[in-house]
């Protein structure tokens, strides 16, 4: 995935971070993910659970949380290369919203980190009048997007960022840390869910 903001664009390997208020000319991270999010049920009903992929499930699913979350696709179920993409965010009870994205290639971006959660409430990520779009590029292949939202701000991987950020280490290292990082906050202040994504080669 490509970030695009204005007349800049970023192409996938580079590194970068955007701050929230930042110059809408700012150079953002590029992503080395695709994006096309399967997998999940319509929006035209209440939201409905996101199943873990088995290699997250374990350390990600959280049984004391006293609220539920979920991530959708906003668009079409499949993408090609070229194609713009987004989500839809969902969480039951006001928060801290962290977005990543595990890529094909075992890197980690952060897409989003305290991004604030009103409860109850479906929010299109990236936000209108973000200043950047994400747009899906090679390679093709399945990815994942992880979605945690705390009740308290998050310490979180990306400094003072928000994102996007490439984050060092591999996806698997992260998903520890992440599952680390969770675990350490009160039972019931936290909540996460997952959706495989994929992208196919442009015709």
């Amino acid at each position: 995935m490509r970030t695009e903001n204005g007349a800049v664009s970023t192409v996938a390997g580079s590194g970068g971070r955007r701050r929230h208020g930042g110059s809408a000319r700012r150079i953002l991270a590029a992503l080395a993910a695709a994006v096309a999010v399967a997998g999940c049920d319509g929006l035209a009903g209440a939201p409905q659970p996101v199943a873990f992929p088995p290699s997250a499930a374990a350390a990600l699913h959280n049984p004391a949380a006293t609220f539920t979350v979920g991530v959708f696709p906003t668009g079409a179920a499949s993408v090609r290369v070229g194609d713009t993409v987004g989500f839809t965010l969902y969480s039951s009870a006001a928060g801290y919203g962290q977005v990543y994205l595990l890529n094909t290639s075992g890197r980690v971006v952060a897409l989003a980190e305290n991004l604030p959660v009103a409860a109850g409430e479906r929010a299109a990520f990236p936000a209108p009048g973000a200043g950047f779009v994400l747009r899906a590029s090679p390679p093709a292949g399945v990815e994942r997007v992880l979605f945690l939202v705390t009740r308290a701000p998050f310490a979180g991987f990306a400094g003072s960022a928000v994102g996007p950020a490439m984050l060092a280490g591999s996806a698997d290292t992260f998903v520890g840390r992440l599952a680390a990082a969770a675990a350490a906050l009160p039972g019931g202040s936290w909540a996460a869910a997952e959706t495989r994504v994929e992208i196919a080669a442009g015709i």
